[in-house]
């Protein structure tokens, strides 16, 4: 492989903090010259590498921000309210549940936050034999979303407080300000 897709890859891993240039030259055994040069050959349809300081960032290139924009503000759409995220929780911990048993446990009706949860792809009604009732599940977005690979990963109150402060700070950043 040669060092450009190294360099690449190792910026794309790095992310939004990227790495400092004696961190790469370190890593591909190159001098600062070669570094240089690697990063001026450099080309890529809409990612471009940027130098800020002794530090390189792999980013977008600037004619793609009309479409990064869209995007975000679709994922600003995720955002959920409170409701929504207390019926989320209800089922991602009690799943199978039927719209009844989280009315039961949250002592009021949740339909609207149901239908916007089932709406965003975050849980889904599975259909249940010999009955008008749907169970309530999670979905593999929702597992996406929220950084998990299975429902066992899901904090219990045996687990590490750091762990369980870091799991609900996600889902308070995942938080609307509407009510629903």
């Amino acid at each position: 492989m040669d060092n450009i897709a190294i360099l690449e890859a190792l910026l794309y891993t790095s992310g939004d903090e990227g790495l400092e240039q004696k961190q790469i030259i370190d890593i591909l055994d190159i001098n600062l010259n070669q570094l240089e040069d690697l990063v001026s050959k450099y080309h890529s349809h809409g990612l471009t590498i940027q130098r800020y300081g002794s530090t390189y960032v792999l980013t977008t290139k600037k004619e793609t921000s009309t479409y990064i924009e869209q995007l975000v503000k679709e994922k600003s759409k995720m955002k959920l309210s409170q409701a929504a995220m207390e019926t989320l929780s209800i089922i991602a911990y009690n799943q199978p549940l039927t719209r009844g048993d989280i009315e039961m446990i949250r002592g009021i009706n949740s339909d609207g936050a149901v239908k916007t949860l089932i709406a965003r792809g975050l849980v889904e009604a599975k259909d249940v034999d010999h009955s008008r009732s749907h169970h309530l599940i999670t979905t593999d977005l929702f597992l996406n979303v929220f950084g998990i690979e299975n429902l066992d990963a899901l904090p219990t109150t045996e687990e590490d407080e750091a762990e369980m402060d870091e799991f609900f700070s996600n889902l308070v950043n995942q938080k609307g300000e509407s009510n629903e």
